[in-house]
């Protein structure tokens, strides 16, 4: 390769490093390694077992349409790719028979179209059953790369592992913050090894008290039961995967402790669902489930009063007489405290009835527990 100045490689590494910042620029970070290599072309790819997409310095939809991601997928250079250790940079075609690829579908088709005649790969990130491939290309009539292009290749990768680090973790908690730090309840997101990739202020203080159910352990969430722990990793499980590789798991509800003996510990529910993919190199990563958690009310919260008044256009007083039943008062109680007769409760509570549009107190109670809103975070 022709000399490269200090400068160039440094101009490329400072758009490496905004993109990690601005998921949207890594298009300019790998067009600045296809120039700074002289090549034809430079891509990030992300392969799976069932797709991949890529960021490339050409626009090329037709490579990354069905038919595109079928070819590479039937071809064994995905599997060769895969088994390449992370930040290592190796010359490819990844075989030693150059003339038996150079027969097959994927370079026919696919490869020696676009002038993707060989090149320097490097594996920069592996997440379950994904990797992110960095490959910088030459077509036939440019030299191969040599060693100094190796050389210059491998200063550079550890800082694209670097930024793609920093770009997910963003991500991450970018989404979080964005969504989900202010909640009154707690807000897990967490990877299918049950690994905790981030939490609200709701959560870490849920953890923190002596009477939850719920254990931080080496980074992984737990129940404090052996079966609830096991079926809360079912139900992540089932969440961070893709079933016949298209639609999520829908993941589930659990309520911890399981037990009713385990009496001291706070009652939790649980509710665990997919959660948006962060993203690394501008891709796709590893699929996260996000849980819920709401503590089982003992008491009807501060301003239920006045959340029943509005939502079913209550008076004052209906709204008293329906807050004090919802609570598990009798109506011959609540007409006591509340210094009228039993037969205006009576009253009050058929306006209700009409209001709600239910028959009878049991199912009128149902109702108004089941609209109990999330009380604010004080």
């Amino acid at each position: 390769m022709s000399n490269v100045s200090i400068e160039a490689v440094s101009a490329v590494v400072g758009k490496v490093y905004e993109a990690a910042y601005d998921q949207e620029r890594w298009f300019d970070a790998v067009t600045g390694l296809r120039d700074l290599f002289g090549g034809s072309r430079s891509c990030i790819v992300r392969i799976s077992p069932h797709t991949f997409d890529a960021v490339a310095s050409d626009f090329d939809p037709e490579f990354t349409s069905q038919k595109g991601i079928e070819a590479l997928l039937r071809d064994p250079l995905a599997a060769a790719s895969a088994a390449l250790p992370l930040g290592v940079v190796s010359r490819w075609p990844l075989t030693e028979e150059v003339a038996a690829f150079r027969r097959r579908e994927l370079w026919q088709d696919w490869l020696r179209p676009r002038d993707m005649y060989h090149g320097l790969v490097s594996n920069l990130l592996s997440s379950n059953d994904s990797h992110w491939m960095l490959s910088i290309d030459r077509g036939p009539r440019q030299e191969a790369f040599g060693a100094d292009d190796i050389d210059l290749l491998r200063k550079i990768v550890p800082h694209m592992r670097r930024a793609g680090q920093i770009g997910q973790q963003l991500e991450k908690t970018s989404a979080l913050a964005s969504a989900f730090s202010h909640l009154p309840f707690g807000v897990f997101l967490i990877n299918g090894h049950q690994q905790i990739a981030q939490m609200n202020e709701a959560a870490e203080a849920m953890l923190s008290r002596p009477d939850s159910p719920l254990r931080l352990r080496d980074g992984t969430i737990a129940a404090a039961s052996a079966e609830d722990t096991q079926e809360l990793e079912r139900l992540v499980a089932d969440a961070c995967s893709l079933h016949d590789g298209v639609m999520p798991g829908v993941g589930g509800t659990l309520l911890v402790p399981s037990d009713r003996r385990q009496s001291d510990l706070a009652r939790l529910v649980l509710s665990v669902a997919p959660f948006v993919d962060a993203r690394a190199y501008g891709l796709a990563s590893e699929r996260c489930a996000v849980v819920m958690v709401t503590e089982v009310a003992r008491r009807i919260p501060d301003g239920f009063e006045l959340h029943v008044r509005e939502l079913f256009d209550l008076t004052p007083a209906e709204a008293r007489l329906a807050t004090e039943l919802a609570s598990g008062r009798s109506l011959k109680e609540v007409a006591a405290a509340s210094n009228i007769t039993v037969k205006t409760g009576r009253t009050y509570l058929e306006r209700i009835f009409a209001k709600t549009e239910t028959r009878q107190q049991s199912e009128l109670v149902a109702l108004l527990k089941s609209t109990e809103p999330l009380s604010r975070r004080r």
